[in-house]
């Protein structure tokens, strides 16, 4: 029974899903806690964030190497590497787009949880900024929807339902409309990228570029 279960692709995703989601967050509320009640700081919020998502990003990197899913060999090609430069452009160029659209759609002026999250995002000094929504979030996510879960699905979908499914579950944990949306569009773009590389180090290089320059077009702009 338990060999049938482990065999199942819906478990093969769910679990390492399961974890990523209960680990993180519940990291993140002990740190608040911890900093609100009991150290009684100022320290940005961001900064539980990072150190959450590095925690739980050690754990998934763990779980992504011992799973049975296709990993590119070698990394870096370079013969192939042209190619791939343009593909990371392609990421920070769609989804530079994609954020404007998202932040200038009619469901921003009815989405209270989305300002939340956006005044959440941006509550925070620079390094904050860069640590959390720059460095280690992006690689969190990159590891966990694309390495884990694309991985999985690929070995029983063909690459357009696996990138849409995973595309879908990656936007649904934005918990928000707006962001879903956002989460959603550019999901399918790094999840093709994905498909037709199977490295992470490309889509992880243009969803972080593609945060570094959100983040730097709302702080200065």
């Amino acid at each position: 029974m338990f060999k049938n279960l482990s065999d199942s692709v819906l478990y093969r995703v769910l679990y390492p899903l399961a974890i990523y989601f209960v680990l993180f967050n519940l990291l993140y509320a002990v740190m608040k806690y911890a900093d609100e009640n009991l150290f009684d700081s100022s320290i940005p919020l961001l900064y539980c964030t990072a150190l959450s998502a590095l925690i739980t990003l050690v754990v998934m990197i763990f779980m992504y190497r011992n799973a049975n899913v296709h990993k590119a060999d070698p990394m870096f090609e370079a013969s192939k590497l042209p190619k791939e430069l343009l593909l990371i452009l392609a990421i920070v160029a769609a989804g530079v787009v994609l954020n404007f659209i998202a932040s200038h759609f009619p469901l921003t002026e009815v989405s209270e949880s989305f300002f939340e999250a956006s005044k959440y995002l941006s509550d925070g000094d620079m390094v904050s900024k860069i640590l959390a929504n720059v460095i280690l979030t992006p690689a969190l996510e990159e590891v966990v929807f694309r390495g884990i879960v694309c991985g999985e699905l690929e070995k029983k979908f063909d690459i357009a339902p696996t990138v849409v499914i995973s595309s879908f579950i990656f936007g649904i944990l934005h918990f928000n409309w707006v962001q879903m949306i956002y989460a959603f569009l550019v999901g399918l773009v790094i999840g093709f990228v994905y498909e037709e590389t199977h490295k992470l180090w490309v889509v992880y290089a243009g969803h972080a570029l593609l945060n570094l320059v959100i983040v730097l077009v709302a702080t200065f702009m």
